[in-house]
């Protein structure tokens, strides 16, 4: 399993977010998260992705909890990739340290000639993050978050800032990443991008 939610619970400001969620992604599935705005699904991913510390209940990407022991952390961390809805790293990195950092972090190389042309990085690789578009930002953090790959993709809207041709090389590429075993959770308001991408969809109550 790629990863497993089970009995999940968020409180953020004095409110539930996420309220007992099972939740489960098989190698080789997409899963597409759903709903409306404030619904959760942000909460969701960032727990998933172990940013956000959840009340109660547990998650396992690869067999490993993401909010257990420091070693368990650490593998768990490690078989993730991660793109907040921001995606906004240190803005004064540049596009070629952020990927360097990620890739010795997970213990694999730099962005290979496929995601390099997919997504268009070697016009980044010397751009500081700060001086980047919303768009050039979500593709410098898509090539970390695919760096290994990853057992588990966390996509918070990833299509966001993207033109028809980069948006056409991520559905191609979240493809690629299913067929070869690894699994995917993905936020988005783009019901045709999940269609695309042939993702079980899951919606989330408001």
């Amino acid at each position: 399993m790629s990863l497993r939610v089970e009995r999940l619970v968020v409180r953020r400001g004095g409110r539930t977010i996420i309220d007992a969620l099972d939740l489960a992604a098989d190698p080789g599935e997409v899963v597409g998260v759903v709903g409306k705005n404030g619904c959760g699904k942000s909460t969701l991913l960032m727990a998933i992705a172990g940013v956000l510390a959840p009340t109660d209940g547990r998650v396992l990407v690869a067999g490993h909890s993401v909010w257990g022991s420091r070693q368990q952390r650490t593998q768990a961390r490690r078989a993730l990739g991660y793109v907040p809805e921001g995606a906004d790293p240190p803005g004064f990195l540049r596009a070629g340290e952020l990927w360097a950092v990620c890739a010795a972090a997970r213990g694999t190389s730099p962005p290979g000639e496929t995601l390099i042309d997919a997504l268009g990085l070697d016009e980044l690789t010397e751009l500081a993050i700060e001086r980047m578009s919303l768009g050039q930002r979500r593709r410098a953090c898509l090539g970390a978050a695919l760096l290994g790959p990853p057992a588990l993709l966390v996509l918070d809207e990833p299509d966001n800032g993207l033109d028809a041709r980069r948006l056409d090389a991520l559905v191609r590429l979240l493809r690629d990443h299913a067929a070869a075993g690894h699994a995917a959770i993905i936020s988005t308001h783009d019901s045709g991008l999940l269609e695309q991408i042939g993702a079980r969809v899951v919606s989330l109550a408001s």
